[in-house]
């Protein structure tokens, strides 16, 4: 006879059984009850809230082909924790002729009260996912509405720290709350009180760029990170009119306003997209405002009115050949496609490239000249038109990029040790696994040791696929470059042929970047097939 062994494991617990370990024992199970064929389907990091898995779907195609004559799973739950789901399933298995097995609970298909049993353990495994996913929720909005910071990354100018209190039974507990970064706060101070003195957020980054003011990571701040932070009402001292402010917003704030901060959570969906704000849960905070009332409502009423002060980028199929390449040779910094005005001769609207730096300082970073679209690409083709006219450079630039990537290769010798690691540690399992079935009562004593055993195989596995990975990214450059060398030798008659979007792909396949001088209008550029930067 034959069996199909299916497991699962979600990936949001680190605990229970490994997907190998549930295998292991199925395949015990199967042997011993006279199936001498076996099929392994196993999904990990799927949860048991419906069906809609990879390996599940394909066992069940097969299953319908009649490749099997029983499905066996070490749990119930394994399958799944939908009740309709599950009896969906098991209606399509009588139907097909397909026995059922849960080796954990024993149940089976084979008899009436089985498949009874199986039913009841169902419903209360869909009731048990269905109030802990809800019990979850309610708790944290529930602590949501203490004040309490319930984690993340802190907003910027806070730390996240500890503080500890006494409870009823006066044991020690924990709770975290935003702590103040003094220089980071004086920052955004400065953000609230120039955002209304220059009257827009284009002009507060211009006046951040210059005065060289960056975020955490050292980066420019960009238009949509200040929107964000003086949108936030983490920063303001709550009070009766900021809550009613709030209110107008459609928001509802938890706790009395009396100068901290009000923390807001909820905010997003699953799908990462802002919630209406009638569902989000505003509460005042535990810690300190730092921004006054009547400055940050002053904030917000000016935020209103400029919703739409970003500059006009050209996108779309009209953004440019060059757009993901192009660099100005002066400060590095990106060159983006921005519409200009229209030309009094042909009444065309004209496009123009432009430094990011210089547009976002002023130009007090970068003082390159605009330059339009047309005249650009004109320069660049002519200078790439050059650069692939020599054909033996290029051959020979070719040859030695494969040569310098072969002989950053994986010694086999390093992946085969881990592959000798993992099968000692296999046989371990193995081992342990068979003195169990022979007393199932030894299950809880080797447990630990099984698990950690299973930890250490996923460790060395993922060590071996990286080193396989690197190996596999190797060869895979390696057929690429020799895809795209007939391209780079015919590189002009292709271009002349070629239709927009075709030359688009020319570009992004061949070209690793180009650094234009707009005051020179000269270019240089790096082809894919050059080791070190610099043109060819």
């Amino acid at each position: 006879m034959k069996a199909a062994i299916y497991s699962r494991k979600s990936k949001f617990t680190g605990k229970g059984e490994s997907v190998e370990n549930q295998i292991e024992l199925c395949k015990k199970y199967a042997s011993d009850n006279g199936y001498n064929e076996i099929l392994i389907y196993e999904d990990e990091g799927f949860s048991g809230g419906n069906v809609n898995r990879p390996e599940f779907k394909s066992m069940m195609k097969d299953a319908k082909l009649k490749k099997f004559d029983a499905i066996i799973c070490y749990r119930l739950d394994r399958i799944s924790r939908n009740v309709s789901d599950f009896s969906t399933l098991i209606d399509e298995l009588k139907l097909l002729g397909i026995d059922f097995i849960s080796i954990r609970e024993q149940f089976d298909t084979t008899s009436p009260m089985g498949t009874a049993m199986m039913f009841i353990s169902s419903v209360f495994a869909q009731l048990e996912r269905e109030t802990i996913a809800e019990r979850i929720k309610d708790n944290m909005y529930e602590l949501a509405k203490t004040g309490r910071w319930l984690g993340g990354t802190p907003p910027f100018g806070f730390s996240s720290e500890p503080e500890y209190y006494l409870d009823n039974n006066s044991k020690q507990k924990k709770m975290m709350k935003l702590s103040p970064i003094e220089e980071e706060i004086n920052v955004v101070k400065l953000f609230f009180e120039q955002y209304l003195v220059l009257g827009s957020l284009g002009k507060l980054q211009k006046y951040l760029i210059k005065n060289n003011i960056n975020t955490k990571r050292n980066a420019a701040w960009d238009i949509k990170a200040l929107q964000l932070l003086l949108r936030n009402p983490v920063y303001v001292k709550s009070s009766d009119l900021v809550v009613s402010y709030l209110s107008t917003k459609g928001a509802t704030v938890f706790g009395n306003p009396n100068s901290n901060g009000i923390l807001s959570y909820n905010k997003k969906d699953s799908k990462d997209k802002y919630r209406d704000i009638s569902e989000w849960i505003l509460s005042v905070s535990m810690h300190e405002g730092i921004i006054e009332d009547t400055l940050w409502l002053k904030t917000q009423k000016l935020l209103d009115r400029n919703k739409d002060l970003a500059p006009r980028l050209v996108s779309g199929s009209s953004s440019g050949l060059f757009n993901s390449v192009l660099y100005c040779s002066k400060c590095g910094g990106r060159m983006i496609q921005k519409q200009g005005h229209k030309s009094k001769k042909t009444g065309d609207l004209l496009r123009y490239y432009v430094c990011v730096n210089k547009m976002n300082s002023g130009g007090d970073i970068c003082k390159s000249k605009n330059i339009r679209v047309d005249k650009l690409e004109n320069d660049v083709m002519n200078a790439l038109f050059q650069e692939t006219s020599d054909k033996g450079s290029l051959i020979k630039a070719i040859e030695n990029y494969k040569k310098s990537l072969e002989s950053e290769m994986i010694d086999k010798f390093d992946i085969k040790n881990y592959e000798k690691q993992i099968s000692q540690k296999e046989i371990q399992i193995k081992n342990l696994l068979d003195k169990i079935s022979l007393n199932p009562n030894l299950y809880d004593l080797f447990e630990k040791r099984i698990e950690e055993l299973s930890e250490e195989i996923k460790s060395l596995k993922f060590k071996k696929f990286e080193l396989e990975n690197i190996n596999n990214n190797f060869k895979l450059a390696t057929k690429e470059i020799n895809a795209s060398t007939s391209m780079l030798l015919n590189f002009k008659k292709l271009w002349i042929g070629a239709d927009s979007s075709m030359r688009k792909l020319l570009i992004n396949s061949l070209v690793d970047y180009i650094q234009y001088n707009p005051d020179t209008k000269e270019a240089k550029i790096k082809l894919f097939c050059a080791k070190k930067k610099g043109a060819i």
